[in-house]
C-alpha cells in the first residue's frame, strides 16, 4: 500500500498568524493577562497579518512600541516581539534595569519578560540576556522565525533594503550586495523553518563566459568592467544552505524545535539576468491593472471619494487582501479580457434573477 501523501502545508500568512497567536497564547493563558511590546520591524511583521483588536483578543491588554515612552504593568507579564539586535535586547533589558546613577532602583515596567525573537538569536546577544539585570526576570527565550513579509498566501518578500536591484547590479553598490544576501536568505530561512520543510537547494549558474570577470570581494570593478552577469544566484544558494546547515545544528543541540515535515520540496535560485526581457513587458492581468491605474498604499490599501444618490460626498478606503475581498482573491490573476466576459456575465446572471434590478436597468 503507497504511503499516504503528506498534508499539504497552509498559506504562509495562515502559518504567520498562527505562529505569532500561539507564541502570545502561551503567556497569557485563561485568566492570565500580558502586554505586548514590539520594536518596530517586528510590528510591521506583526501588522501584515494580524489587527490589533485580534491580538487584543488573546487576554492582551495593550501593544506598545519599544522605542516609546510606554505605561508600566509592572503587575503583568510582558511579552517582547523582537527583530534579534544589539539595539532591541540593550531596549528590553532597560526595562527591568536600575536608573544610572540614581539614587534608588528604577521600577521595573513589567513583572516578567517572554521575549520572542524574529529570526535566530546570535549567541553573543543570549550571552547579554544571560548577564543582564534582566536576567532574573525573563521567564521564555523563544525563536519564531517569523522574518518574512507575505503580500499573498503563497508570494512573499525577501528585499531586505529600498533599492535592491542598485544594492545587487550596480558595481557601484558592491559594500551593500552581501549584506542584501544574508539578509534575504534570513528571510527564506524564516519561511523554510514556518512550513517545516527541508528543502534542497537548486540555483542558476551563468556560462562561464557570461560570468568571466568577477570583481574581488569588497573590490569595486574598473570603470566598464562591471560583470555581465555576476553570479548572484549562486551566492544566494550558498548563503541559504549555510543558514540551513546552521539551523539543523541547533535543531540537533536541542536549542531549535526540530521542523516538522518531510514534504519534498525544492528551493529554485534564479537572478533576474535569467530573464532580461519580463521586466519590459507588461502584464494584462486584473492584479497589474490596478496597480497601474491606482496608486495603492502599502500595496494593498486605496481611498476614493464618490457622491451618494443623495448628493452627499463620501470617503472610502478600501483594502485589497485575501482576507478582506474575496473577489480580489479569486480573479486577481485572471486576464484582464476574461475577467471582463466574467464580470458581465455574473452581471446578467443577476438582473435576471432579481425583478428590481432588472426594472431598473431597463427603465
Amino acid at each position: 500500500m503507497p504511503a499516504p501523501s503528506p498534508k499539504r502545508p497552509r498559506s504562509l500568512i495562515e502559518l504567520l498568524r498562527k505562529r505569532i497567536i500561539d507564541a502570545i497564547g502561551i503567556v497569557a493563558g485563561p485568566g492570565t493577562w500580558c502586554v505586548v511590546v514590539a520594536d518596530r520591524p517586528s510590528l510591521s511583521i506583526v501588522s501584515t497579518v494580524l489587527k490589533m483588536h485580534a491580538i487584543m483578543e488573546h487576554n492582551v491588554v495593550a501593544v506598545q512600541l519599544l522605542s516609546r515612552s510606554r505605561q508600566p504593568y509592572p503587575e503583568m507579564d510582558a511579552v517582547y516581539i523582537l527583530v534579534p539586535t544589539a539595539d532591541s535586547v540593550a531596549r528590553a533589558v532597560e526595562d527591568f534595569s536600575p536608573a544610572p546613577g540614581a539614587g534608588r532602583p528604577r521600577a521595573r515596567k513589567y513583572a516578567r519578560a517572554h521575549l520572542l525573537f524574529t529570526g535566530a538569536l546570535p549567541e553573543p546577544l543570549l550571552a547579554r540576556l544571560r548577564s543582564s539585570p534582566a536576567a532574573p526576570y525573563i521567564r521564555t527565550v523563544s525563536e519564531l522565525f517569523i522574518e518574512y513579509n507575505p503580500i499573498e498566501s503563497r508570494v512573499f518578500l525577501t528585499t531586505p533594503s529600498e533599492h535592491p536591484f542598485h544594492a545587487l547590479y550596480s558595481p557601484h553598490a558592491l559594500h551593500a550586495m552581501a549584506a542584501d544576501l544574508d539578509s534575504a536568505a534570513d528571510r527564506v530561512l524564516s519561511a523554510v523553518v514556518s512550513l517545516g520543510i527541508r528543502p534542497h537547494i537548486r540555483y542558476y549558474r551563468p556560462p562561464p563566459a557570461a560570468a568571466a570577470y568577477e570583481a574581488p570581494p569588497g573590490a569595486m570593478p574598473a570603470m566598464g568592467r562591471a560583470p555581465a552577469c555576476p553570479r548572484i544566484a549562486e551566492a544566494m544558494a550558498a548563503r541559504i544552505q549555510a543558514k540551513l546547515d546552521e539551523h539543523q545544528a541547533r535543531e540537533q543541540s536541542g536549542r531549535e524545535r526540530p521542523m516538522e515535515g518531510p514534504f519534498p520540496s525544492v528551493i529554485i535560485v534564479l537572478d533576474r539576468s535569467v530573464d532580461m526581457y519580463a521586466p519590459l513587458l507588461h502584464e494584462f492581468t486584473y492584479q497589474a491593472i490596478v496597480h497601474d491605474l491606482i496608486d495603492l498604499e502599502g500595496g494593498t490599501k486605496y481611498a476614493y471619494d464618490i457622491t451618494t444618490a443623495a448628493g452627499q460626498p463620501r470617503h472610502i478606503e478600501a483594502e485589497l487582501s485575501e482576507q478582506s475581498d474575496l473577489l480580489w482573491e479569486k480573479y486577481r490573476h485572471w486576464h484582464i479580457s476574461d475577467l471582463s466576459q466574467r464580470l458581465a456575465d455574473k452581471f446578467e446572471e443577476l438582473v435576471e434573477g432579481n425583478a428590481s434590478i432588472r426594472a431598473a436597468v431597463d427603465g
